[in-house]
């Protein structure tokens, strides 16, 4: 899960080692033996996975040394079922979907449990959720998706509703939700194409995303990740291809300045480029 405001927005000094006939660049393994794993969320300091397989939340540092877990199967505070997508970009709290549970699970950066998002009445009439994919704006608001009902959920720093709006009948499926300072961006991969929607949920258009396996959208651009290559496109246009010394197939990525992380269901691999 990855959402555009509060990251920070990728140096362009980062980008000028890259050129049209880079050679592949080496894949480094930084954590395995992860059991279906479905998110990642990267901070300055730590890595955030959310392990459905086993019902919990990893958080480890850069180099992909495991530094503690939360979690477990069962329906209480610290415990999970079906858990899916993680958010914690702005480093202090870290939001993570609880799908059976019906709720969204909000815990500090220590790991300390501090409330959850779940059945209330929104508008008059009291709802349960189905939360799937979540994103966090650089305000702080957050903004889910409900995959039964195909609405998504917008909510202030205190959790109180603040909108809610139908997916738009274009997008098929909902892999991965990002939230810009003016646009929500979905990757369908059912369509293959990553859409674009105004922060009220109205269709704006789409980016072409055929075989596009994860993204990540920041303040400068657009990354998108196949199984042998990533492609990064600035909003001025200018495209970088960064292909893979092997091949991979993520399903959730993240870059983190000069750091790219990409997740399999099994395994955490870094890709570390130096900054100029």
């Amino acid at each position: 899960m990855l959402c555009v405001g509060p990251k920070k927005a990728l140096p362009w000094a980062f980008l000028l080692i890259f050129s049209a006939s880079i050679s592949a660049q080496p894949l480094q393994k930084i954590y395995s033996g992860l059991d279906n794993a479905t998110s990642i969320s990267v901070t300055q300091n730590h890595i955030y996975i959310v392990e459905q397989g086993k019902n919990r939340l990893l958080k480890l540092d850069h180099s992909g040394t495991l530094i503690e877990t939360i979690g477990g199967r069962g329906s209480g505070d610290y415990q999970f079922s079906k858990p899916v997508d993680v958010d914690a970009t702005n480093g202090l709290k870290v939001f993570v979907t609880d799908f059976n549970n019906r709720r969204v699970q909000v815990f500090d950066r220590r790991g300390q449990y501090l409330s959850s998002i779940e059945a209330r009445n929104t508008f008059g009439e009291m709802r349960e959720f189905n939360p799937s994919q979540i994103a966090v704006d650089q305000m702080g608001e957050v903004y889910f998706t409900d995959s039964e009902t195909r609405y998504i959920h917008h909510f202030d720093l205190d959790y109180n509703v603040l909108d809610e709006f139908k997916i738009p009948n274009e997008i098929k499926t909902v892999h991965d939700l990002s939230i810009g300072s003016s646009e929500i961006f979905i990757l369908d991969r059912g369509s293959g194409t990553i859409h674009r929607l105004t922060l009220n949920g109205a269709y704006q258009g789409f980016y072409p995303a055929e075989e596009v396996l994860a993204f990540f959208a920041d303040e400068s651009g657009l990354w998108t990740s196949y199984k042998n290559q990533l492609i990064y496109e600035s909003k001025s246009g200018e495209e970088v291809t960064v292909p893979f010394d092997s091949s991979v197939e993520p399903l959730d990525m993240y870059v983190e300045r000069t750091s790219i992380f990409l997740l399999t269901k099994a395994e955490l691999f870094k890709l570390s480029v130096p900054e100029r």
